[in-house]
């Protein structure tokens, strides 16, 4: 047993009894040892057990369990047995915890940026299991063998699994059908450290429909009509298959060159009573149900009337600015991919809207475009908006700014940012991402 009077003399190895008393959203149990904060690896709120320190640093320690004295009431059976994937960290927590530790975790973003906001409980709509439309399977070799897997936490070493519980069932067979054609054909895995080998990443996407992208180190794939001919034989839902090439010494997946060797290499969905075309690199929610809720609320909030127009910055495929914008004058999209762009004019013509118009470009470059619109929606990646954005909105002046965001801490630095110019409501969380330490919120603001 460890003992301490001070934190500077907590070591490597020494064991403790704890509570635990919080979780971080990557999933480890918070208690402090000493007045030091200790995560612990595994643990829930309110477990009673033995820790012992794995590592030290300078205002925190990381601990490991030893012995579980008595377990919590949030603690629920694993629905996965993939452990060092890392990606479910709330997979042994009763769903109903996970809801309420989200909208902790954006309760707790927006206090430390300052901002005094209600959080509504967070939304949840649909199941825990098989919801994602996506999934990008890193491919290594193992004991000669080409296989499929995910990357372990904050590694590159990918994890072999036979099925995950957060994709359809479909994802893993299809994924395990390539590698073994692979093995068959002689197609060999991709190898960082060496850069050689040609099959990086197995990407698929499914709607009505599901379309499959090989990343590959090079822009031929061997024996390719033979490999359509097999797969499309075993998967009839397989309706494109697209190569997608990537020869640069990077941890991004996809490189910008797209080749469609097979069919339609377009997803077809249908969300708010719209239907979409999505091209692999165009951006799309992966919780079909959730999206369309969070939708629903976001057109509520945004409250379009007759003769209003809109704007939609980071518009991908123009979904959110299409279920929302029903009523708008004028709906004006920008997007930074072009392959998004196409999708976004495509799907206003084959859901009959002619008032919308979109823009291939930085969303800073709205200004160029449009003077004094009524309202502005922003759907931006996890970093953010830039502080172009900030200022092209600032002097836009629109009445209504929608937010949406995959991460509040940079929701909640935003919202500070804007708080001069704008008044903001509830904060509404929705789950978009069960059993992940994610969540996806959406704050409407009014100009004072």
């Amino acid at each position: 047993m460890g003992y301490c009077f001070f934190a500077m003399f907590i070591e490597k190895g020494c064991v403790f009894t704890v509570e635990i008393t919080g979780m971080t959203n990557e999933g480890a149990g918070v208690c402090r040892v000493c007045e030091t904060v200790v995560f612990v690896i595994g643990a829930v709120t309110e477990d009673v057990c033995k820790i012992k320190i794995i590592k030290t640093a300078r205002s925190y320690c990381v601990a490991a369990i030893v012995k579980m004295i008595e377990p919590s009431k949030y603690r629920s059976n694993p629905e996965c047995c993939v452990k060092r994937c890392g990606g479910c960290v709330f997979q042994n927590v009763s769903y109903e915890y996970e809801l309420l530790l989200k909208r902790g975790f954006v309760e707790s973003a927006f206090r430390k940026a300052g901002v005094d906001i209600f959080v509504e409980n967070t939304a949840a709509a649909g199941g825990t299991r098989g919801y994602r439309n996506k999934a990008q399977f890193p491919v290594c070799e193992r004991n000669g063998k080409v296989e499929f897997g995910f990357f372990a936490k904050r590694t590159h070493d990918a994890v072999s699994f036979e099925k995950c519980s957060i994709n359809p069932d479909k994802f893993s067979d299809i994924a395990k059908y390539v590698c073994d054609l692979a093995n068959e054909f002689g197609i060999t895995a991709y190898n960082e450290i060496t850069g050689k080998g040609l099959l990086r990443h197995i990407y698929l996407r499914s709607g009505e429909n599901t379309v499959l992208t090989l990343v590959l180190n090079g822009n031929r794939l061997p024996h390719k009509d033979d490999f359509i001919n097999r797969i499309t034989s075993e998967f009839d839902r397989i309706t494109g298959i697209v190569l997608n090439v990537n020869t640069e010494n990077t941890n991004v997946i996809a490189g910008d060159k797209y080749i469609t060797v097979y069919g339609d290499p377009l997803v077809y969905d249908e969300l708010c009573g719209k239907r979409f075309a999505v091209a692999p690199a165009s951006f799309y929610q992966v919780n079909h149900d959730c999206c369309e809720a969070l939708y629903m609320k976001a057109k509520e909030l945004l409250d379009i009337k007759p003769g209003e127009t809109a704007v939609d910055l980071y518009c991908g495929v123009g979904t959110v600015g299409l279920c929302v914008a029903d009523q708008a004058k004028r709906l004006i999209g920008i997007e930074i991919v072009p392959e998004a762009v196409e999708n976004a004019e495509y799907n206003a013509k084959i859901n009959h809207v002619n008032n919308a118009e979109f823009y291939c470009g930085d969303s800073s470059i709205v200004k160029n475009i449009v003077k004094t619109p009524d309202a502005v929606i922003v759907d931006p990646p996890r970093k953010g908006l830039s502080d172009d954005v900030i200022i092209a909105i600032s002097e836009l002046k629109p009445k209504k700014l929608l937010y949406i965001s995959c991460n509040p801490d940079t929701l909640a630095r935003d919202v500070k940012k804007l708080s001069d110019d704008y008044t903001f409501g509830t904060a509404y969380p929705f789950n978009m991402f069960p059993r992940t330490g994610h969540v996806e919120t959406v704050v409407r603001l009014s100009r004072q």
